[in-house]
């Protein structure tokens, strides 16, 4: 159970220590002592009891905003605070609706705008997701956002949905990822109108990796079904896609051209600067006690904030529970082990690139329509490493390898899985190709 200010608590005590820093002493006095305050650290809360609902109305007016501030910088960004005040003759305490609903996010607690790291090279796309995102107007619809991995696509879109639940009193916000709308869809069965419905009730819509369609198409017109319903009826949505719509050849024409109504903003991988201040935030949070050669290690070799949150949860977890200081052979253990799984990211595009590079063919050549023998080898070839390694469907795979027929598809990779059980060699080299996909460097 966690302890309170009063009880002396650490973390507490701790935590006053900290405001003392910057705040007079005669202020905490005023504002901080008469609150009893406990922290959770299991369950990510800072729980605050005011004596009374005056003090209470005071403190929201005065001092919320940089109490709150203080404890994501001293607690960590992920913290909730959540109030609540006494009830009158002994009664339990109650929490304060008001104060409470400001302070919740629901797409996760870490996931702000302050915390999105970023500098003059990303300003404009945040500036335009924070004006979004309050919702007084819809002015850009869609609201599409481009990066590459690792460019902080995914935080974004929790900040912008987090702000938007928040933005007027009742939102009902959808938020989920190509998967997550593929799977309402399958548990509907045969009712999925009703989850149409469902989801185009809501006042806002949340949907990260469009890309990811490339291996659903059958989805695709759900999407669009849901993109007309939202746009006819003025509510907001919001997509994130590693690629620019003009780049995405497996969209249909439908939705191509209604993504394009909207505004397409591009995050740009974050440079060193930005990437040093997220590993000293996340030094100082977490309290790992990185030397300055430590940080600028890390951000220095990893080069995305996938891979830096990746590495720095790593020594997290290791100093917990260890409970030892990190040494110099640690650290650069953590480096290693965290640079060998930095493998890049498996899609077609990286099949058909091992292929090509492979069979010294074109791309083009194999996603073509040419009977060329050994063409004909190499696009089955890629097929069959693209159903196998990406588990993409038929439908998808007749798109990507220029608009063929799935049974056209069907077919070819039937065709060569019959070789490979026919020869040898022909085994060997798909489990060679497979393994070149999967592998770091040059295709």
């Amino acid at each position: 159970m966690p302890m309170t200010a009063s009880g002396g608590g650490v973390l507490e005590n701790d935590f006053r220590q900290h405001l003392s820093r910057t705040c007079p002493e005669q202020d905490l006095r005023r504002w901080f002592d008469p609150l009893d305050l406990s922290v959770s650290p299991s369950d990510q809360s800072c729980y605050v009891r005011f004596p009374h609902a005056y003090f209470a109305a005071w403190f929201e007016a005065s001092a919320k905003d940089l109490f709150e501030k203080e404890v994501r910088r001293f607690f960590g960004p992920s913290f909730a605070v959540r109030y609540e005040t006494p009830g009158g003759n002994g009664q339990a305490s109650h929490p304060l609706p008001g104060l409470v609903a400001a302070r919740e996010f629901p797409f996760g607690h870490r996931f702000t705008f302050d915390t999105f790291l970023a500098n003059e090279k990303n300003h404009f796309p945040l500036a335009l997701a924070r004006e979004v995102a309050q919702g007084a107007e819809v002015r850009y619809n869609p609201f599409l956002i481009c990066g590459p991995p690792g460019s902080g696509k995914t935080h974004l879109l929790r900040a912008m949905a987090n702000a938007a639940s928040r933005a007027k009193s009742g939102n009902a916000v959808f938020f989920g990822s190509i998967a997550d709308i593929q799977n309402r869809f399958a548990d509907a069965g045969q009712n999925r109108h009703e989850t149409r419905s469902a989801i185009a009730g809501s006042d806002w819509l949340f949907v990260d990796e469009l890309t990811d369609l490339r291996r659903t198409p059958e989805l695709e017109q759900e999407l669009v079904f849901l993109f007309n319903a939202f746009h006819d009826a003025g509510k907001q949505m919001v997509f994130t896609s590693r690629e620019r719509v003009a780049a995405c050849g497996f969209f249909g024409a439908s939705l191509k051209s209604r993504l394009e109504w909207g505004l397409m903003v591009h995050l740009k991988s974050p440079d060193l600067d930005v990437r040093l201040a997220c590993v000293e935030q996340a030094s100082r949070d977490k309290r790992l006690g990185l030397s300055r050669d430590q940080v600028a290690t890390l951000a220095s070799r990893f080069e995305g904030f996938r891979q830096l949150e990746g590495v720095l949860l790593r020594i997290e977890a290791y100093c917990r529970h260890t409970g030892r200081d990190l040494t110099e052979a640690e650290f650069a253990r953590h480096i290693r082990l965290t640079e060998d799984q930095a493998m890049p990211e498996l899609s077609p595009e990286r099949v058909l690139a091992v292929c090509a590079e492979h069979f010294g063919l074109p791309v083009a050549d194999i996603t073509g329509t040419s009977r060329r023998k050994e063409l004909v080898f190499a696009r089955q070839a890629a097929m069959a490493l693209c159903r196998t390694l990406l588990g993409m469907s038929y439908p998808a795979l007749g798109k990507v390898f220029g608009g063929k027929d799935h049974s056209t598809v069907l077919y070819s990779i039937r065709k060569f899985q019959k070789l490979q059980d026919d020869n040898r060699e022909t085994k060997l080299l798909f489990r060679q190709l497979a393994k070149k996909c999967r592998q770091g460097g040059p295709a």
